[in-house]
């Protein structure tokens, strides 16, 4: 595993051999926190030189460092006794070491010390003036605190060495690493919380990986790696790596991590009364405890995963007995939710009592982090009658998130009922509750059914309460009304809205989650309407009063969400949906794994807006696999029929027909979702099968009123102009002229200057396109404008649209060209694109005449003739048609 250590480090390891190679004295200064790797890489550099070089090793130790010279003691064993505190004696001894093993080949020394800052004065000594006379090279390695030796860091003050600072693994690292260690594609959401968890630490991640995947949360499904659940530390890879660190501290300094961990954050004057400042100067040192926040703030422990991993190592009576001994110390009501989540985990796990208010902040809030085992805990433990409905929907937000439907509706219909199941948000105690039903196949009419039977029981309970029952009617006609938008009823929808909003009353108590609801149905609403940016608006101003109120509510901010981000798409805000998707994973990276498969069907949508074909398939065919786990915001067959859509468009007809078998499994979401979902169904079925899909395309808009809407028209009209339907141009014209938004614009643009034919309006098009982050259509759009001035004549125009075309393809992503003269593999098969285009190519059409045909660039059709060029064994055109019928 020691080679996964070094993934991203080429550059350091090339400078430090260079180094090292040069004349006169030379030495490499290795510097990081433990686990980031400097060990390794002191390895892999010694490994590189051991062909030029004797390599002697050296090992710093704390139990040794108070012993003159005692890490030199291997290689002293035939020093008299009378000479072993003589400096000069051992540097001569030590030399007559190295030329024993040098022997007649000349070669030179490289001393490798590992953990120098542990290094005895007398030992840093010798080392030291070893590399100053040039006889031995060196490689060290040290932690940033206590750093390294006075005597090795005057080597860099006199230049004689290079100081080399490791820093922890960036993202792209850590996708490199993931997929080399687990041998598979790692689906981009689980780096993200792989990355975020670890902090870049390779022997953090390394020992992540090994836990995560023998207790089956990494789990692989056709080809994709991801997580299912929190990353925990209770693995045993993790433990080993903690008891490691554990035993090689002191006893003081064990007990002070042991508070540490179970009590974090610590006061620090409260640490230096139990175990005395020394110690913990030395752990601060260590690198193994951290300030929160600066000098004489609270101390934690050096990282998360080390916390939890000492307290899986501290048994339950151990345990109680340092709560016991800390509990005059500790803070009635914690000033941090860090303080609070752990002051009632530890609590919970030692048997300690804690008050019912306290144990539902917690769960509350762990609930909002997806810190679910510990919300569930918290939940369960709340006794107090009045809060016992807040408790139970705490429990079903975790169920729900869990894809427990059943439980979760359970759990909302007891005691009061679902309308009124959470004191604090019964609308979004609600909501959950018809998402619930309807995702275990319940008819928006049977819930409809059961919401207005429920409010009339509570109105006949209570008949003297006209407050609550108010409240109750207004509750049931909110999810009326969300049960309108589920079926696509719209027309419907917008009178709703309008008689709820009028009877709205700034002095109702629930007066905010009525506001948010409005928002969030009036955000869909403008959306489908084709109304995007008015509809973004309402978002927008949803996710602000959300954050002003985000400590009380729970359902309701997931529901905005999703709306926000699609009405982003629907406008082409690629960064305003990139940011509202990022938020999942602002509080807790957890996020991302509950939310993953919904959160890259988002992106993956927003890839193939912009044209970004092959980065669509990247994240999308993963998703597929995580939606099939967790899917909370019902997105599991517009993430299918999007993977299908781009494997089939992109030629892999194996991955398309698995896909698209797979689609009648997944449950229906809402009606938008599921519109959008059919139409990428029929375009790639089109693109699979040719002639088997797109009258459907041109005639579905005809069969349904919610297919007729601007919003789920344009997307559409959209698809059949990727294919080549000329038609769906003249419609684009008509239709993105009244919405407004870049995508619509853009493709509003593109759809003039087809009508038009003209060059220069094929230029316009790509240049707002390009401006939009559609390098795709944009790309499109300037190749035909090549071609327009061609044919007009207009060569210098012609070469500039040209290069316009470029630039936009440069900025897909996409590896569009292949080099044809690299080794051939014929066992790896044309894909159905490939073959059209050879298919073409072969009937003599030119690769202007196939681009235009399939309503591709140019470079499009020359990079999939490449790469057929490579599987075929050929290297021209001229031989297509005989390698083909080979």
């Amino acid at each position: 595993m020691q080679a996964e250590h070094l993934v991203g480090r080429e550059a350091e390891l090339d400078l430090a051999t260079e180094i090292l190679r040069q004349e006169g004295a030379g030495a490499v200064l290795l510097l990081a926190d433990p686990g980031i790797g400097k060990t390794a890489m002191a390895a892999e550099i010694a490994a590189r030189l051991a062909d030029e070089m004797v390599v002697m090793r050296v090992h710093g130790s704390p139990a040794l460092s108070a012993v003159p010279f005692g890490v030199l003691s291997p290689y002293l064993l035939d020093l008299p006794v009378d000479q072993a505190t003589s400096p000069v004696a051992i540097l001569r001894e030590f030399w007559s070491q190295f030329e024993k093993r040098r022997g007649s080949a000349g070669a030179r020394l490289l001393l490798v010390v590992d953990d120098a800052h542990d290094l005895d004065e007398g030992s840093t000594q010798i080392l030291a003036e070893l590399v100053t006379a040039g006889w031995a090279r060196l490689v060290a390695t040290s932690r940033p605190r206590p750093g390294l030796p006075a005597a090795l860091l005057q080597l860099w003050y006199d230049g004689l060495a290079e100081r080399l600072e490791l820093h922890p693994l960036e993202k792209e690292t850590v996708t490199e690493l993931a997929e080399k260690t687990l041998g598979g594609t790692v689906m981009a959401s689980t780096v993200d919380v792989l990355h975020s968890v670890s902090e870049g630490n390779p022997l953090l991640l390394r020992s992540l990986l090994e836990d995560s995947k023998a207790d089956g949360n990494l789990v692989r499904r056709n080809g994709v790696w991801f997580l299912t659940r929190a990353l925990t530390g209770n693995g045993e890879g993790l433990a080993e790596v903690v008891r490691n660190k554990v035993l090689r501290t002191s006893e003081a300094e064990r007990e002070a991590m042991y508070v540490i961990a179970l009590a974090e954050p610590v006061p620090a004057a409260v640490l230096d009364s139990l175990v005395g400042r020394d110690t913990v100067r030395s752990l601060m040192d260590s690198r193994l405890v951290l300030t929160t926040n600066g000098v004489g703030s609270p101390l934690k422990m050096w990282h998360p995963m080390y916390g939890e991993a000492l307290r899986q190592i501290v048994s339950p009576a151990r345990s109680l007995q340092i709560r016991q001994s800390m509990v005059q110390h500790l803070l009635t009501e914690p000033a941090t939710a860090e303080g609070l989540l752990r002051m009632v985990s530890w609590a919970l796990d030692c048997g300690a009592d804690v008050d019912d208010e306290q144990l539902l902040q917690a769960a509350f809030l762990a609930a909002k982090l997806l810190q679910n085992p510990l919300a569930m805990a918290a939940a369960e433990r709340v006794r107090s009658e009045a809060l016992r409905p807040r408790a139970r929907a705490v429990m079903a937000m975790v169920n729900y998130n869990d894809g427990d439907y059943r439980s979760t509706i359970r759990l909302l219909e007891e005691g009061a009922g679902f309308l009124d199941a959470d004191p604090s948000g019964p609308l979004g105690a609600g909501l959950l509750w018809a998402a619930a039903r309807s995702a275990v196949g319940d008819s928006s009419g049977e819930i409809v059914a059961d919401v207005r039977a429920a409010a009339e029981a509570v109105a006949g309970q209570h008949p003297a309460d006209q407050e609550l029952v108010n409240g109750i009617q207004r509750h049931a006609f909110a999810l009326e009304l969300a049960a309108l938008a589920h079926d696509g009823r719209y027309a419907e929808l917008r009178e709703g809205l309008d008689a709820f909003e009028s009877g709205l009353e700034q002095d109702q108590p629930d007066i905010v989650m009525s506001q948010l609801f409005l928002l969030a149905m009036r955000c869909e609403l403008l959306m489908v309407e084709g109304q995007p940016v008015q509809a973004l608006d309402k978002g927008r101003d949803a996710l602000v009063l959300l954050d002003e109120h985000k400590d009380d509510l729970l359902y309701l901010s997931d529901f905005i969400l999703v709306r926000y981000a699609l009405a982003a798409l629907e406008s082409g805000d690629w960064a305003a949906a990139e940011t509202a998707l990022n938020r999942y994973a602002a509080s807790s990276a957890l996020g991302l794994i509950t939310f993953g498969g919904d959160i890259q069907t988002l992106k993956g949508l927003s890839l193939l807006r912009q044209g970004r074909l092959e980065q669509a398939g990247l994240v999308l065919t993963p998703a597929v696999e995580a939606l099939k786990v967790k899917d909370p915001q019902r997105l599991r067959r517009l993430g299918n029929a999007l993977a299908f859509y781009a494997a089939a468009r992109s030629g892999n007809t194996d991955l398309a027909r698995r896909l698209g078998r797979e689609q009648s499994a997944a449950a229906a979401g809402g009606a938008y979702v599921e519109a959008m979902a059919q139409l990428f169904m029929l375009a790639g079925k089109e693109h699979l099968d040719k002639g088997s899909a797109l009258e459907k395309l041109r005639t579905i808009a005809g069969e349904s009123t919610l297919h007729h809407l601007p919003g789920v028209l344009l997307q559409n009209l959209v698809l059949r102009a990727e294919l080549g339907d000329l038609e769906a141009m003249e419609a684009i014209q008509d239709t993105a002229s009244t919405m407004g938004g870049s995508w619509a614009n853009g493709w509003e643009s593109l759809a003039s200057a087809q009508m038009g034919g003209a060059g220069d309006g094929f230029v316009n098009a790509g240049n707002l396109l390009a401006a939009a982050g559609m390098p795709g259509p944009a790309a499109v759009a300037f190749d035909r404008a090549a071609n327009a001035f061609d044919a007009e004549g207009k060569r210098p125009e012609a070469r500039q649209a040209a290069v316009l075309r470029d630039v936009s393809e440069s900025n897909l992503g996409d590896a569009l060209v292949h080099d044809p003269h690299t080794e051939t593999d014929r066992s790896v098969p044309l894909t159905r694109r490939e073959q059209d285009i050879v298919a073409l190519a072969v009937s003599g059409l030119t690769d202007r005449q196939i681009a235009e045909k399939l309503m591709v660039s140019v470079r499009t059709v020359e990079g999939h003739l490449y790469r057929s060029y490579a599987k075929l064994g050929i290297r021209r055109r001229e031989d297509l048609g005989a390698a083909v019928r080979s």
